[in-house]
């Protein structure tokens, strides 16, 4: 099928505005090579073949030649890396709020640079040495006096430092990471509806869906999330697109976050040192990460599986062995009972080693008495609760010297039993364990398990910045193929300049030919002879 004589000049003409189109969406790429978040445009176009109809059957048949139709702009993005850059978004996030967490536990603990209670432990056996070889035992009692009050109050001031650390980080969670991630599930909804509209009127909205984007990877940082695009057609013809992002759970229950214009939201609340996190789906419903409690975290009704909301919940619920489980993380609690446990350990056999001994009679005779009391009147022993006893202060119970009080030798052999008692090794047991015998967390002296909780730290923090690395690397890495393929390259658009002007330089010459074919068609022929 021929086409008409003067189609050719339609042909240029669409030719020389596909040119010109193709020049302003490589000025677009260019004006924008160092926006963040710009995603590369494409000027989308096919060659143009209209059929006609064909009043003998129901077949079209193309006509050949009819030049280029421009079908739109399109963003040049692999789907792929995005998922893979999101899924690694959530890796990193995770990390990162563990690794934030263990930097506040290493202003606690850490005492490479600081004196404080390993020195004390060495100072109290220290004044301990002195009085025992000490005769008049009046001045050297008040003495270690003095340096146990000082190990107490360096016990109260690491407990009121993990508190503090604790609450820190649950307000930061609460009133932070919370109110973010509602505010990106408004906002990436809010897009949604701004891009459809957008579509619907025929514009492709690519710089709102540039913003929409640089949100899902926000989000993708505090949850792992699943994104899935849903064509809805309006028509046989025209259609838009439908954004879905799903919560990645453990149970694989997976809930909507954002289905187009709907979003939920999470909330938060903290009882007994547990934060419970509540999501309200888009459809109403609610789920939380903690169902019950009896002393320990309980089996989540939803487990996020990832994210910040992963690293840090796990740090602020999770306490490693004293849940019972040593594969759960090592966080606030770990090293809130471990310290604990230290003080209790140390408060009771020294409190046991100073009792009154019994007269001949079996009658309570010579010095001694409790060490140490709490400021709460409960008989378990903790960093914040043990004080020193108040009749020690007042000089009504003294440091037992002597095991039998009625010897009568000047040797001090209680004292050599409390210094024995604080440099032998022990067993430190999880006093929440129902196994018996209940298991051994560490065997060593009280000073080796201070440094334990210490290495312990530094330990659990290498490996964590070491994750943490990796993962970023990894990101880069994935992030720099991103940018090989929705990155603006400089060379390659200039490149583009160049073969959009010649091209429309030809379209031009193009329609130069035509009209001068057409002109000596039209005027440089006739009747010859006439």
């Amino acid at each position: 099928m021929l086409r008409a004589t003067f189609a050719g000049f339609s042909v240029a003409r669409g030719a020389m505005s596909a040119s010109m189109k193709a020049l302003d969406v490589t000025g677009q790429n260019i004006s924008n090579v160092y926006t963040q978040g710009y995603t590369r445009q494409r000027l989308d176009q096919t060659s143009f073949a209209p059929g006609y109809g064909n009043y003998a059957a129901t077949d079209y048949v193309a006509q050949i030649g009819n030049g280029v139709l421009i079908t739109g702009v399109s963003q040049i993005r692999d789907p792929y890396l995005d998922i893979q850059y999101r899924n690694q978004m959530a890796n990193v996030g995770e990390s990162d709020a563990k690794a934030s967490v263990l930097e506040e536990l290493e202003s606690v603990f850490d005492e490479t640079m600081k004196s404080a209670i390993k020195d004390a432990f060495s100072d109290i056996e220290s004044k301990l040495l002195d009085l025992a070889n000490s005769t008049g035992a009046e001045l050297d009692d008040s003495i270690v006096r003095a340096s146990m009050q000082s190990l107490v109050n360096l016990f109260h001031f690491n407990a009121s430092s993990l508190a503090s650390k604790r609450q820190q980080v649950t307000d930061d969670f609460e009133k932070n990471s919370v109110r973010k991630i509602n505010e990106l599930l408004k906002d990436i909804s809010e897009l949604n509806k701004t891009i459809k509209s957008s579509e619907v009127l025929g514009y492709p909205a690519l710089e709102l869906r540039d913003q929409r984007n640089d949100l899902i990877d926000d989000l993708a940082s505090y949850v792992p999330i699943e994104v899935t695009y849903e064509d809805q057609w309006l028509s046989s013809t025209e259609k838009v697109e439908n954004v879905k992002i799903k919560l990645l759970t453990d149970d694989r229950s997976n809930p909507l976050l954002i289905d187009h214009d709907k979003y939920g939201e999470f909330s938060s609340n903290t009882a007994d040192k547990f934060t419970a996190v509540t999501y309200t789906g888009t459809d109403g419903t609610t789920q939380t990460n903690i169902t019950e409690k009896t002393g320990n975290p309980a089996t989540p009704s939803i487990n996020i599986k990832g994210g910040t909301f992963t690293g840090t919940l796990n740090m602020l619920n999770s306490s490693g062995v004293f849940d019972g489980d040593a594969t759960t993380e090592k966080g606030f609690g770990y090293y809130e009972q471990s310290f604990d446990l230290l003080v209790s350990e140390f408060a009771t056999v020294l409190n046991k080693l100073n009792e009154k001994s019994n007269d001949s009679t079996g009658n309570p005779a010579g010095d001694g008495g409790p060490l140490f009391t709490t400021s709460d009147g409960s008989a378990k022993f903790t960093a914040a609760n043990i004080m020193v006893n108040d009749d020690w202060i007042k000089g009504t119970v003294k440091l037992k010297t002597k095991i039998d009080p009625e010897s009568g030798t000047t040797q001090n052999d209680n004292i050599n039993k409390i210094l024995e008692a604080l440099n032998a090794n022990r067993d430190f047991h999880d006093p929440n364990s129902t196994l018996n015998p209940k298991p051994s967390l560490f065997n060593g002296n009280f000073y080796n398990y201070y440094v334990n909780i210490e290495s312990t730290l530094g330990i659990d923090q290498q490996s964590t910045d070491n994750l943490l690395k990796n993962h970023i690397t990894v990101i880069n890495t994935i992030a720099q193929s991103k940018d090989q393929v929705s990155g603006v390259s400089l060379d390659e658009e200039g490149v583009n300049l160049m073969q959009y002007q010649q091209s429309y330089t030809a379209a031009a010459r193009l329609m130069t030919t035509l009209d001068e074919a057409l002109d000596k068609l039209i005027n440089g022929t006739g009747v010859v002879g006439r």
